[in-house]
């Protein structure tokens, strides 16, 4: 597949995604608070610059007042969306693999909910950004542009959580540059960074094990904005059974329905097969990245810490979301996937262009 052929087959999947959503998709199962944003009352307010729902809610009334249908309404968060994949894409000129690279891409649940007026939609904007730049850092490019800055202030806005582990490993690639560390100084660096996110967790356990079981607590409300919870949370009513939970809760929130949850719903079945698929094919990804370095036991530190503090900590927190509900894992799940996406195609072609005979820690 030719790169200007990707980009006119994407965009015509995010046009068939729109319009998918709302005709098929919504009457399936909810678009979350899509429809409420697009027939929200539209008036002006400070808290729509700082506040995700209020943004979305003006914006959403005045793309419907314009555009006057749901459906079409939805095309400037749609397109925005496609801009930032496309960013993406371009800067780092992946060009290789574009088929596995589409395949990824088209995927149902990231192509609904990145097409209609969504959160997920702005999210996928902003990371496509910030991914650029992760890689830009790595490479030792230090400059941030306004376009940057941008997507810094919505991800503040939208996703602070994500937000403070995009900082750390940002942080992390600029002491590496600015201080000049080589290979073992920057794995020195890379311990402490890990050291000390795993010595502010313990201090604050017993607070996050009570947020955990918080967020039961909304999984469970009256509220119709809340999404009712559909598995059991008694784990996490253990000492510290939110911790004890966590490898496999890490991965079950980020998978969706489990097979007994497939098995009853079709909905579930088709999420669970599109889980699978993409989990095979991201390692498939990591495999073909990783091939070279670990044949020749090559540690580049920049790459794993950046890469770990960023992939980690995303799951981390997208744990407490997706764990209770799998329709929220899918869904939630959106927000980070282009990011994980990019990251892992820049290790593919890192790997295929990579010309180092020896074995060793490199930089």
């Amino acid at each position: 597949m030719k790169f200007k052929k990707l980009y006119v087959f994407l965009f015509i999947s995010k046009i068939f995604y729109l319009f998918f959503g709302f005709i098929v998709y919504g009457r399936i199962t909810t678009l979350g608070d899509t429809v409420d944003y697009l027939n929200s009352s539209l008036f002006f307010s400070p808290s729509i610059l700082y506040n995700s729902t209020d943004m979305m809610n003006f914006t959403g009334a005045l793309f419907k007042r314009v555009f006057f249908v749901d459906i079409l309404a939805s095309i400037p968060l749609c397109l925005l969306s496609m801009y930032g994949i496309y960013y993406a894409i371009d800067r780092l000129k992946l060009l290789e693999y574009p088929k596995l690279l589409a395949l990824l891409l088209v995927m149902p649940n990231f192509g609904v909910w990145t097409s209609i007026h969504s959160k997920e939609a702005v999210a996928c904007f902003f990371l496509g950004i910030i991914a650029v730049l992760i890689v830009n850092f790595i490479n030792g490019n230090l400059r941030i542009k306004l376009l940057d800055i941008v997507a810094f202030y919505l991800c503040l806005i939208f996703k602070p959580q994500y937000f403070l582990f995009v900082f750390q490993a940002l942080l992390y690639l600029w002491l590496v540059k600015k201080f000049y560390l080589r290979a073992y100084g920057a794995l020195l660096l890379g311990v402490f960074m890990l050291s000390c996110n795993v010595v502010v967790i313990y201090i604050f356990r017993d607070m996050i094990d009570i947020l955990a079981q918080g967020m039961y607590v909304h999984f469970i409300s009256n509220s119709p904005d809340a999404a009712q919870s559909t598995r059991s949370a008694d784990p996490w009513f253990q000492p510290y059974g939110f911790f004890k939970e966590m490898p496999y809760g890490m991965f079950i929130a980020f998978w969706g329905p489990t097979l007994p949850e497939m098995l009853r719903k079709p909905a579930q079945l088709i999420s669970g097969l599109e889980s699978l698929m993409i989990v095979l094919l991201f390692f498939l990804v990591w495999i073909k990245g990783a091939v070279n370095f670990i044949l020749r036991l090559i540690f580049i530190p920049k790459v794993f810490f950046s890469y770990f503090v960023v992939m980690f900590g995303i799951l981390f927190v997208h744990y407490p979301f997706g764990y209770l509900n799998p329709g929220s894992a899918i869904r939630y799940r959106e927000n980070f996937y282009l990011l994980f996406i990019i990251l892992l195609f820049y290790l593919l072609k890192k790997n295929k262009y990579i010309k180092i005979d020896n074995w060793y820690i490199t930089d």
